[in-house]
């Protein structure tokens, strides 16, 4: 399946009514398109034997803002296709000067500069009213997003009760989407390479009317017709098991403007946490002994 809005199929609607030389440049990346997909406007222009300003300007007469908007595109249409394998042999083969963990390490920093954005989206605001407002919370993230949902979930659980994350998808998720109402909501985890069984349970809460939240990757990705309210977190090409840096930080985000929000309620459920690890002397103070019990001074002149 080809998403609406994807840069090939932009490619080639518009092909017929381009110049000669945007021809030709339309020609390389339709071609090289994984590697066009990393190589900057100058690379890129060398390779197809056109100017730098050319590739500018073929940008503008896709209708991208810019060669920066047009190259996000094109590794988008990538994520629906690339397999870790895949991913691995172009980011080893792609001739780049720079090392690759340096590489990843730019990219997840501009992601986040990206993910900026979102949090002041309005979307955001009814993104976290949705969390804080449902009576049950349904997390679900499978494969390498599990992780991701697990923690979402562990967190949110600290400042409202209602909270599971589903990390595999069988029977017992189908279940337990039947006993859901209009009143809870289900939070879609969803990046590329989409897992058709994330479709299966966003389709199958659509039908019930569960309303839907997602966290995902692209505006291309195949789970918001079922969403009601989705924020993008970009998850970097360059690292073949799939960075989460900057969905962790949306995550976080989402928790502590929840927490913000239920105000005391979270307070007063936040305390009661700490009362039990204190109880179990959960964690280890710096002093040694048990968190909560303070060690008596010998000697001196103290008590």
């Amino acid at each position: 399946m080809i998403p609406d809005g994807d840069f090939l199929r932009r490619l080639q609607e518009a092909y017929p009514g381009l110049a000669p030389v945007f021809r030709k440049l339309a020609a390389y990346i339709a071609e090289n398109y994984r590697q066009a997909a990393f190589l900057s406007s100058r690379q890129l222009a060398a390779r197809a034997g056109v100017s730098p300003a050319t590739v500018v300007r073929f940008a503008w007469e896709l209708g991208y803002s810019g060669f920066a908007a047009m190259r996000a595109a094109i590794q988008e249409r990538l994520n629906f296709e690339l397999t870790a394998t895949e991913r691995l042999h172009l980011v080893r083969d792609g001739g780049q000067p720079l090392p690759l963990s340096r590489r990843i390490i730019e990219a997840d920093i501009a992601n986040l500069r990206l993910l900026q954005r979102e949090l002041v989206d309005p979307r955001f605001d009814l993104f976290v009213s949705a969390v804080c407002q449902a009576d049950r919370v349904l997390v679900v993230g499978l494969r390498f997003l599990r992780p991701l949902a697990e923690y979402f979930a562990y967190s949110l659980n600290k400042v409202r009760p209602g909270v599971r994350a589903v990390t595999v998808a069988d029977s017992t998720v189908f279940d337990e989407l039947q006993f859901l109402t209009e009143r809870d909501l289900l939070v879609l985890i969803a990046f590329a390479r989409y897992p058709r069984d994330i479709l299966a349970i966003g389709r199958r809460a659509a039908e019930r009317r569960v309303p839907v939240v997602a966290i995902t990757d692209s505006r291309l990705s195949p789970v918001l017709p079922f969403a009601r309210c989705h924020l993008i977190a970009k998850s970097e090409l360059l690292d073949f098991a799939g960075s989460l840096v900057a969905p962790m930080a949306l995550v976080n985000c989402i928790v502590s403007e929840a927490g913000l929000r239920l105000g005391e309620a979270a307070l007063a459920r936040l305390e009661q946490f700490e009362e039990a690890a204190e109880a179990c002397q959960t964690y280890v103070s710096p002093d040694g002994p048990p968190a909560g019990r303070r060690p008596r001074l010998q000697g001196g002149n103290g008590p």
